[in-house]
């Protein structure tokens, strides 16, 4: 059951109300809009809000308090986190930031009104920098910032700590700023445009992470505030107006990649706000407690729905709860009362049953899961920088990282006792001990969990999907020796064509091994041991996902996991979706000519088809693109099969030595052996690199043991490899050779400012592969380990940039090479080389002159130099020294489009 309240009594004469905000402890309700010839900000009781006999009792006061000191129309008001401060701001161009006062003078009549000041509140600061009208506020995680954006294109970041002081000023959008959002974990800060993009800001350097423009590229600006909003555990972004097939709807945007697959859909006009309860809610469906996540839509077709991650259909839609659009939106801190405003000049409030929404998780519970998502809880990340950032390096058993800190995996990490609170490690699915032929122990840690008493198991909650797959754990102890052999990391380099995670219990991973390896004796092979595989599912929960509840689908982190090259005398299985999975039977059964593995592929619990080799299978992925598994095995060969009924596609591929490392991706395959690469186009059976040798990598580096460290396969068949000495190389199948593309030990690379710009992209997402293998042993030295007397850095970072703009270029990774020319000229700008960012807007600009509508615009691996050109230039707007530059192109680039039109 929910009740609807509309107070009549909340008004502002009847004037639009713009903004509404509920205190933190539920107790004052600030609202903003406009006054008969001023701007006004109101507080009211909300125990006459809530409560009917506290609203008929006259001794209880309805309004706290009205302050009229804007000069014009109030178009947004906050309370900070602490509730020790309300922020208003307005028309009038300027930020107030108001606190109750210690010496109220309660029961002043305000000016013009009948109305009594039970509270005062005074204006603590004042804060002047915006040229325009100032549409939407926000504070930071723990206060220490309040953001505000304006009609005048910019975002400004104010110092809570030193108000009034600036601390910095973001300048890119090219049109009113009408929103502006942050980060609950403090990473990121959103805005929302009218120039039809979201952009989203890094907060340790306060440069743009990322411009989402696609949804909104067929918006209007027909919406007064646009009011996006972040999701409670910070891994989604629920934009305010976007298109879908010319609807209006909420754009969905996935933290994991930026992506933006997902909408709110159903209003009928443009969403101006959306709002995101703090809270998140317990909630049991079916016989399972899910964590959801609530969300309200307000829209200028005056009506209010609200979502819960989980369901397929809204909570409730409110249609015509009012006769004006929507303009704000706010949550009581339990996330049962939502409260709404409209130009209409009235408010509404819905009261929900905790039996229809769930419970609101404590806030010991909400660390606990922002532990498990970031290895940080909040209060640790305000006083801590680092960051597990991508939540997929803590779903599976992979290598736990931070923002500016790589762990070296030749330490051992020893396990923090349980009732030390800490960052949390990764989630590890096994905890293995094994020797090496050495004589070392090697023991794979395993995380355990928080006792009961302060912690409960986090359930995965798609947003319209759940699974019943629970996450399990493995745990064996391995007597058998294990040969050193190439790491585990040769990964499919697409999430489409990634390989699934291998559970095995009885393989550890394995180190580096050296390119030019001897293969185990046939003594060693027989000491091994038959231990037996235990089989789990992969699923852990690390966040809140917006999928089908009746939808099984679960995205694993995949890469393959075989720690030798062969597997004899094993079984082992492959676990891709909760109801897929593969179970591999090495020498099931001895015959006269030899032994007989067995592979079983299972389908929802069932066999969907089964397959025989005459050899043990040493290597496995999978190709989502061609619907392939491809199988190497210990006799040199490598079969394609399909993944559909396991028909062979082909005869084996016969290679001169056993595959230690298998990916496909897209159209191409990879093997490599123990001393050669091979790449084909299994679509049209061609060979694109034929046992290409790695004794060339190995004599580059002759004064260092070299180990190859991961190797990786693009969506265009380029192959890239990194070896242990901190070198990553390209196979150019052009020039017919190896090219390096990253140097960590380089002293150019070490002795740059520039390195670390590393960070600002994603080091596992597909569409980065210069980025994923340059990070992969990426060391990050200090910036100067000399005297720079003759401006040696300085020299270091242009060179740096442009290698890594050239690197990019050979691999045709478009957003790297995009990324990097930015980073290069914001260096530019930095050092006011007005030359250098002259003839390179010229070379993007092309001829101006005799330019004719059929000519094509040139491209840079397949992106328009003039959108290119255009990009730079609105970096160069924000610099004072580049403005004659940045005017000089500008208007020839206008002229060049105008003619082409």
């Amino acid at each position: 059951m929910m009740i609807i309240l509309k107070p009549s009594w909340i008004s502002h004469n009847g004037m639009p109300i713009f903004s509404i905000d509920i205190h933190p402890d539920g107790t004052r309700l600030a609202t903003g809009g406009q006054g008969r010839d001023s701007g006004l900000v109101m507080l009211w009781n909300t125990a006459a809000v809530l409560d009917e006999n506290s609203e008929n009792d006259e001794n209880v006061p309805k309004m706290l308090c009205q302050v009229d000191s804007h000069l014009a129309s109030v178009n947004c008001v906050r309370w900070s986190h602490s509730g020790k401060f309300l922020a208003s701001g307005g028309d009038d161009k300027i930020i107030m930031v108001w606190t109750l006062s210690k010496y109220p003078n309660s029961g002043n009549i305000v000016f013009g009104t009948k109305n009594i000041n039970i509270e005062t509140w005074k204006c603590m600061f004042t804060l002047r920098s915006h040229s325009g009208d100032i549409l939407d506020l926000a504070w930071s995680p723990h206060d220490s910032y309040l953001a505000s954006c304006s009609v005048d294109n910019t975002i400004i970041i104010w110092d809570a700590k030193k108000f009034p002081s600036v601390h910095k000023v973001l300048s890119g959008h090219t049109g009113l700023v009408k929103g502006v959002s942050w980060d609950p974990i403090g990473k990121y800060i959103s805005s929302q445009s009218d120039d039809k993009t979201l952009r989203i800001w890094r907060t340790s350097d306060w440069k743009t992470d990322t411009i989402v423009t696609t949804p909104f590229k067929d918006c209007g600006g027909n919406t007064s505030v646009l009011r996006h909003s972040w999701s409670p555990d910070g891994q989604y972004l629920v934009s305010a107006h976007a298109m879908n097939n010319n609807g209006p709807v909420a754009k969905v945007i996935e933290r994991d990649g930026w992506t933006y697959e997902k909408d709110y859909v159903g209003h009928r006009k443009a969403v101006n706000c959306v709002r995101f309860s703090n809270s998140i809610m317990k909630r049991k469906v079916g016989k399972k407690s899910h964590h959801m996540c609530l969300c309200a839509v307000g829209s200028r077709d005056t009506n209010v729905s609200v979502w819960q991650t989980g369901l397929k259909r809204p909570v409730v839609v409110l249609e015509s709860l009012f006769q004006g659009p929507v303009l704000d939106l706010s949550w009581s801190t339990n996330g049962l009362n939502l409260y709404a405003c409209s130009y209409d000049g009235t408010i509404a409030i819905l009261i929900f049953d905790p039996k229809d929404i769930g419970k609101a998780l404590s806030n010991q519970d909400k660390n606990i899961i922002f532990e498990k998502m970031y290895g940080i809880s909040p209060s640790e990340r305000h006083n801590n920088n680092l960051l597990i950032e991508n939540p997929a390096i803590l779903k599976m058993n992979g290598t736990q990282q931070s923002e500016i800190q790589e762990v070296d995996p030749k330490k051992e990490i020893k396990q923090a006792p349980p009732n030390v609170i800490k960052p949390l490690p990764p989630i590890l699915k096994k905890q293995i001990e094994t020797r090496t032929s050495d004589g070392r122990r090697r023991i794979t840690p395993i995380f355990i969990p928080p006792t009961p008493d302060n912690a409960e198991e986090i359930n995965v909650l798609p947003f319209s999907s759940s699974s019943e797959c629970k996450s399990q754990v493995v745990v064996e102890r391995v007597n058998n020796i294990i040969e050193p052999n190439i790491s585990n990391s040769c990964s499919n380099f697409s999430q489409e064509s990634q390989t699934p995670t291998i559970i095995d219990s009885t393989i550890p991973r394995s180190t580096p091994t050296s390119v030019l390896q001897i293969s185990p004796s046939r003594g060693e092979s027989k000491k091994r041991s038959e231990p037996v595989a235990l089989i789990s599912n992969l699923f852990s929960t690390k966040k809140i996902k917006f999928n089908n509840l009746e939808d099984n689908e679960i995205s694993t982190d995949a890469r393959p996991n075989f720690g030798q090259t062969t597997m004899q005398k094993r079984k082992f299985t492959i676990s891709n979706l909760c109801t897929d999975r593969i179970v591999v039977e090495n020498d099931k059964c001895n015959t006269i000519n030899g032994p007989i593995s067995k592979m079983k592929v299972y389908s929802n619990n069932l066999i969907a088809w089964e397959k025989v080799f005459s050899s043990s299978v040493v290597k496995y992925c999978t190709n989502k693109t061609l619907s392939l598994i491809v199988v190497a095995l210990s006799d040199c060969t490598v079969h394609v099969i399909g993944s559909k009924n396991g028909s062979l596609i082909c005869p084996p591929y016969v290679l001169s030595s056993v595959v230690t490392s298998i990916s496909s991706n897209n159209h191409y395959l990879l093997c490599m052996t123990q001393n050669s690469l091979s790449v084909w186009n299994i679509y049209k059976q061609e060979c694109v690199l034929h046992e290409e040798k790695l004794n060339t990598l190995v004599c580059s580096n002759k004064n260092k043991p070299v180990n190859v460290q991961k190797c990786m396969l693009t969506e265009n068949g380029t192959s890239i490899i990194t070896l242990t000495t901190g070198k990553s190389y390209m196979f150019s199948i052009s020039a017919k050779c190896w090219m390096i593309i990253g140097d960590s030990g380089d002293a150019i690379y070490s002795n740059s400012s520039q390195k670390n710009k590393h960070n600002g992209l994603n080091k596992t997402s597909g569409k980065y592969p210069l980025s994923v293998m340059q990070t992969y042993s990426s060391r990050y030295k200090s910036n100067l380990d000399f005297k720079d007397t003759e401006g040696l850095s300085e020299l270091c970072s242009k060179s740096f940039l442009e290698q890594q703009m050239s690197a990019a270029l050979a691999l045709e990774s478009d957003k790297e090479y995009k990324y990097w020319l930015m980073a290069y000229v914001s260096f530019l700008i930095e050092r006011e080389d007005n030359d250098r960012l002259r003839h390179l807007c010229q070379d993007l600009l092309g001829v101006s002159h005799g330019y004719s509508s059929h000519k094509k615009v040139e491209t840079i691996i397949g992106i328009s130099k003039h959108e290119l050109l255009k990009d730079v230039l609105g970096i160069i707007a924000g610099s004072r020294s580049t403005q004659r530059l940045f005017t000089e192109f500008h208007d020839q680039l206008q002229e060049m489009s105008e003619l082409n039109d």
